[in-house]
């Protein structure tokens, strides 16, 4: 994780920005849209969550797999376009081969 910390600090740097607490990545894959975020700590860049959005019509689709693993119909959230689930890494690695499947 240094690597990853160098290269967010050169990313800061360039964009002429102070050094960040978090940092996010964001996805698109078809209506699928990926979000990781990452948290600095004294420890380093860690604390990744995932957050997964679909279209508000696949809200069904993200239930059926946040339950699959194991989590509740409540842990996805709706809004007037989309759903959307946050998850742990170790919730991550157990979905992300499935993830595929919401298209």
């Amino acid at each position: 994780m240094d690597e990853l910390g160098f290269h967010i600090s050169q990313v800061a740097k360039i964009l002429g920005l102070a050094q960040p607490m978090g940092f996010m990545l964001s996805y698109e894959f078809g209506d699928i849209w990926i979000d990781v975020y990452m948290e600095k700590t004294p420890e380093g860049w860690t604390g990744r969550t995932y957050t997964i959005s679909v279209p508000k019509e696949k809200f069904g689709r993200l239930t059926e797999l946040v339950e699959s693993m194991g989590g509740l119909a409540e842990d996805v959230f709706l809004d007037f376009e989309r759903a959307y689930v946050s998850l742990s890494q170790e919730d991550w690695e157990s979905a992300s081969p499935v993830i595929m499947n919401l298209l």
